[in-house]
């Protein structure tokens, strides 16, 4: 068949959640790019840009899951053009023989939405470029392989597969992309507990920066459960980098924290670890800079909630996160707390019951909870983040906005109040 494989350079795509496109887009231009290079698409933003680019947007990026790298395109019609196409490629570049990987498989729809693609089974699909890789390497590497890991590979290969727009076209077209971090750049390494049902910590950020936060008013988490959307205003407020805990990591002598610390393109290339040390320097600084601003900044952070479990794993996580100093913390019922704080933000992300609390119990606290912002917290601006939307309706007070969001695949919404001085209150 003829050769019409495509060696991409320098093209990257950063995924996030889903709704968390356009914050993620921003994070990007804010690191010099030209705007006309990103596409926005549902859940993530595709851009291209120097290596050392997309690694800065690994240091600083609150909103990103994860970052990949394209590689290469090509058309396939049927299931064994990817074993072809797979085994055309030169794959030492990329990777060496010593280093085990895996593959994973996401079928897109065509660029106008038109069209799903035809294969069915995408274990089969995997199987086919798994063979060609290995057989690639046989050729090259006197009839040796490199392994397959499943669980810890040094590199994660993801195959995308999407249609073409042409409705007469059966050829669909195949992006092979690297994942740059392994691990979700959303753990962000302060989790010291676990806790039911918590925020990633990516969402929680942005939760945070939709408010309007910035550090320069009185934050307030009044259901804090695990402290993430705590710790991450907390965070905004120091401008600290999300990547501060690895960076930590890092210097301590763990060379595979992110997976692009050990792939051939990044450690070959002389240029780019010249930059990736100055870069990490460069956001060292910035959180350095960033606790030291949290000592002088009188603006309070407030957590609490009712359950000692809650307060106690926050506790955890804000010594894991080095930021219990910087915020106010107690065993409080959310539905009588009142305040004398300057006004400012409250958000709080109440159970919803997908994994806990029940319905009974859950409107009698959202309609409780809604009374008390009126009554007690005139001044401030309040968010509630939840996934069961009825119970919104149980807090009797007007929403000046809503945003459509998404835990994991739960449909959810960030629901804003303007608690007026004087309180302006209807039923929705």
């Amino acid at each position: 068949m003829e050769k019409e494989i495509i060696k991409l350079k320098n093209q990257f795509f950063a995924a996030c959640p889903t709704g968390l496109e356009e914050l993620l887009a921003s994070e990007i231009k804010e690191l010099e790019y030209v705007k006309e290079s990103l596409r926005v698409v549902k859940g993530g933003v595709h851009f291209e840009a120097f290596p050392q680019v997309a690694l800065e947007l690994v240091l600083c990026s609150r909103i990103a899951s994860r970052i990949y790298r394209k590689t290469f395109q090509f058309d396939v019609l049927v299931e064994k053009d990817f074993y072809y196409r797979a085994s055309e490629i030169k794959w030492k570049s990329l990777f060496d023989l010593d280093q085990t990987f895996k593959i994973g498989v996401v079928q897109g729809l065509s660029p106008n939405g038109e069209k799903r693609s035809a294969f069915q089974n995408t274990m089969f699909l995997a199987q086919n470029l798994k063979d060609g890789i290995v057989d690639r390497f046989r050729k090259d590497c006197k009839g040796e392989r490199p392994s397959v890991d499943k669980d810890q590979p040094d590199v994660s290969i993801l195959l995308r597969v999407e249609p073409h727009d042409d409705p007469d076209s059966k050829k669909e077209l195949v992006t092979i992309l690297i994942d740059l971090t392994g691990s979700p750049l959303s753990q962000r390494g302060y989790r010291d507990v676990n806790f039911t049902a918590p925020l990633k910590e990516n969402l929680a950020a942005a939760l945070v920066m939709f408010t309007g936060y910035t550090g320069n008013e009185t934050f307030i988490d009044n259901m804090c459960g695990s402290g993430t959307l705590v710790i991450e205003s907390m965070l905004i407020k120091g401008n600290i980098p999300p990547s501060y805990l690895a960076l930590e990591s890092i210097e301590a002598g763990d060379d595979h924290y992110w997976d692009f610390l050990k792939q051939a393109w990044f450690t070959k290339d002389k240029y780019l670890l010249e930059n990736w040390d100055l870069l990490c320097k460069k956001y060292k600084k910035l959180a350095e800079d960033g606790f030291k601003s949290l000592e002088t900044n009188t603006h309070r952070t407030i957590a609490s909630d009712i359950a000692q479990s809650a307060v106690s794993t926050t506790n955890s996580n804000l010594k894991a996160s080095r930021l219990k100093d910087f915020v106010i913390l107690g065993k409080e019922d959310a539905t009588k707390m009142k305040t004398n704080s300057e006004p400012g933000v409250i958000l709080i992300n109440p159970p919803y019951g997908e994994r806990i609390g029940s319905e009974d119990d859950l409107e009698a606290l959202y309609y409780e909870y809604g009374e008390n912002l009126k009554n007690s917290f005139k001044g401030f601006r309040a968010y509630v983040f939840t996934g069961n939307l009825p119970l919104l309706k149980k807090i009797s007070l007007r929403t000046s906005q809503k945003i459509i969001l998404y835990n994991g695949n739960i449909d959810s919404r960030l629901a804003k109040y303007e608690l007026y001085s004087i309180s302006k209150t209807t039923k929705n």
